[in-house]
C-alpha cells in the first residue's frame, strides 16, 4: 500500500469513527467494551450491576479499548506506591508498585512473556515451540524473563521523578496494550482454537485505528514520552508478530502478552528519558 493509500485509509477510518461517535449509544457501547475488558484483564472487582450477563469474552471491537483499560489499571496500581514514597525509599516503592500491578492484572501479560521466553529458549520452532509455550510449567528461561521484566520496570520507575510517576505509568500502560493489539493486527492465527484466535483473526485496520485513538486520550500526560513510547511499542510489537508468524507458525495469545510487556517497558523507558 502506497503512502497516499494509507493516508486515504486513515481519513476513511477517522470519518467512520466520527460518524459512530455521533450515533446514539456510542458511549454506552464504549463503556460496555471497557467493562468486559476490565473483567478480562484485571483482578479488580466491579459492582454486580455492571457485570455483563451472560459473561462474555472481549470481541475484536472491544479489544480496541485495551489502551484505555491499560492506562487506568496502571494508574490505579501505581497510586498506593506513589503515596508510600512519602514514607519509604523510592526504589522500594517502585518494587511495591510493580508487585501491586502484577497482582492486579499485569500477570496476564507476564504469563505470555514468560511462555515466549521458554519457547525461544527451547531452541525449537513451529509446533514444537508452541508445545513448550503451552506447558503450564515455567522453565528457567521463562522465570528469567519474568524477573528481568519486573526488575527493569522497577528500575525505570525508580529513575523517574515521583511527581511524574502516575503520568509515566499511565502512558506506558496504554502503550503496552496498544502494542498487544498491534501484534494482533500484524499476526496470523492458523490454529483452530486458542485464547487469541478471535482477536488475531478479527483485528483489522479500523480496530487498530480505534485503539490508537483510545491511546491518544493519555497524550497530554507526557507528550514526548507518549510519542516516543507509542512508536517504540508499536514497532516492537510488529516485529514480534512477524517473527512469530515465521518461527512459531502464527501469533497466539502468548505473543500478544509478550508484546504488551515489551511495549510497556519501552514506553516507560521513553518516559524516563523524556
Amino acid at each position: 500500500m502506497t503512502g497516499a493509500a494509507r493516508a486515504g485509509k486513515i481519513l476513511e477510518y477517522a470519518e467512520r469513527l466520527k460518524d459512530e461517535a455521533l450515533q446514539p449509544g456510542f458511549f454506552k457501547k464504549l463503556s460496555e467494551h471497557f467493562t468486559v475488558l476490565w473483567i478480562f484483564m484485571t483482578r479488580i472487582p466491579l459492582p454486580k450491576k455492571l457485570l455483563p450477563s451472560p459473561p462474555t469474552m472481549p470481541s475484536p471491537d472491544a479489544m480496541a479499548a485495551m489502551p484505555l483499560v491499560g492506562g487506568v489499571l496502571a494508574a490505579a496500581a501505581t497510586m498506593p506506591a506513589w503515596l508510600l514514597t512519602a514514607a519509604v525509599p523510592q526504589a522500594a516503592a517502585a518494587w511495591i508498585a510493580c508487585g501491586v500491578y502484577t497482582i492486579l492484572g499485569w500477570s496476564l501479560h507476564l504469563d505470555g512473556w514468560g511462555d515466549l521466553w521458554d519457547g525461544i529458549g527451547s531452541g525449537r520452532r513451529g509446533e514444537e515451540m508452541r508445545a513448550v509455550m503451552k506447558d503450564s510449567r515455567m522453565g528457567t528461561f521463562g522465570a528469567a524473563g519474568v524477573i528481568l521484566a519486573l526488575s527493569t520496570r522497577a528500575a525505570l520507575l525508580s529513575s523517574i521523578s515521583v511527581e511524574s510517576w502516575l503520568y509515566a505509568a499511565t502512558v506506558a500502560g496504554a502503550a503496552g496494550r496498544y502494542a498487544s493489539v498491534t501484534s494482533a493486527y500484524m499476526g496470523e492465527y492458523p490454529w483452530s482454537a486458542g485464547l487469541g484466535r478471535d482477536t488475531v483473526r478479527g483485528f483489522k485496520g479500523y480496530q487498530l485505528f480505534r485503539a490508537f485513538a483510545a491511546s491518544c486520550v493519555f497524550f497530554p500526560l507526557a507528550p514526548l514520552g507518549w510519542a516516543i513510547g507509542m512508536a517504540a511499542a508499536a514497532s516492537s510489537a510488529a516485529g514480534i508478530a512477524l517473527w512469530a508468524n515465521k518461527n512459531l507458525g502464527g501469533t497466539n495469545g502468548d505473543v500478544l502478552g509478550a508484546s504488551a510487556v515489551l511495549g510497556e517497558i519501552l514506553a516507560l523507558t521513553a518516559c524516563s528519558i523524556g
